[in-house]
């Protein structure tokens, strides 16, 4: 979103340090996908940003398609952070490559793969 001075408008990462690198933080009204392999830090910086929200009183959603609710609230708490507040989803993948959708989309995508 750009504002009225013409600049984009930014949301704090909840990391001062990556707020100052990115000039101000991520640009709003954006999607953002965080990947990486396993003790990377994608949980941790979702937190920190989650967190953040929570600080400004809005609603936040912790979306995994790999980490279960248990660990998420065990790794939070390493840093004695409280998930209180924050909507957490967990999508298991096993599930849902098991439903007809899924299935179905994997068909087409092998028949027009070349």
């Amino acid at each position: 979103m750009i504002t009225e001075d013409g600049t984009m408008d930014k949301i704090s990462t909840g990391i001062s340090g990556l707020d100052k690198i990115l000039k101000g933080g991520l640009i709003s009204g954006r999607n953002y996908l965080i990947t990486g392999p396993p003790g990377s830090g994608k949980s941790t910086l979702g937190l920190h940003f989650l967190r953040e929200g929570l600080s400004n009183n809005e609603d936040v959603l912790f979306v995994s398609l790999c980490e279960i609710e248990e660990e998420l609230k065990e790794n939070a708490g390493l840093y004695d952070w409280d998930v209180k507040g924050i909507d957490l989803l967990c999508i298991d993948l096993v599930d849902v490559m098991e439903t007809p959708e899924y299935k179905n989309f994997r068909y087409f995508e092998n028949l027009f793969s070349v």
